[in-house]
């Protein structure tokens, strides 16, 4: 389970940079015969990084009571946060 929290990590980054940051580049490509699939799968890999996130969260409070609920909260007040950016920046970029 340790190996899996920098993965989630990196993959909620990735996810981030990709909808939100890199959305002025996404935005100049060309159409592609492609973008509906490939915002569907943005879409499914946004769901299941923040299904991860949410299982390591309460992962950790199982095994560690230290300061919790509150390291919970705090996690899952995050991983919503970067859900919601990421999936509005995929939505904007399925409206064009």
């Amino acid at each position: 389970m340790r190996v899996i929290w920098p993965l989630l990590v990196l993959a909620l980054g990735l996810i981030f940079m990709l909808a939100v940051n890199e959305a002025k580049e996404l935005e100049e490509l060309p159409p592609s015969i492609h973008d509906e699939r490939l915002i569907a799968l943005d879409k499914a890999a946004l769901e299941r990084a923040y299904q991860e996130q949410m299982v390591h969260l309460f992962a950790v409070w199982l095994r560690d009571q230290t300061k919790q609920p509150e390291r919970l909260k705090a996690g899952a007040r995050q991983a919503r946060r970067a859900y919601i950016e990421a999936m509005a920046g995929i939505e904007q970029r399925a409206v064009k």
